[in-house]
């Protein structure tokens, strides 16, 4: 409620969108088994941005042209971020939602 009062469209939390990639990855290699139902991706996608450090950007120069810095931290939370969507694919056909 209290966002909307002010700008964010910049505000962007980088994790978010290196969780779907790598779900997206995960589903194309087909070596995983990934359910793909919509409540299922939400789900492994919660589940893994819940375990994971927020990593937020709000500069559409930082987004478009990172710096080293940033580029290595990206690099990490890549890594980082497929093992916990594994983890989270794994406990979703456990106990699926759907």
């Amino acid at each position: 409620m209290y966002k909307e009062l002010y700008y964010n469209d910049d505000l962007e939390n980088l994790a978010e969108e290196i969780v779907f990639e790598q779900i997206h990855m995960l589903i194309n290699d087909d070596e995983t088994d990934v359910p793909t139902s919509e409540v299922s991706i939400q789900d492994i996608a919660a589940i893994a941005l819940n375990n994971m450090p927020p990593k937020y950007v709000c500069n559409f120069l930082e987004k478009r042209e990172p710096g080293e810095q940033l580029k290595e931290e990206v690099k990490d939370l890549q890594k980082y971020a497929k093992r916990q969507v594994l983890k989270a694919i794994k406990k979703v056909k456990n106990t699926p939602h759907d």
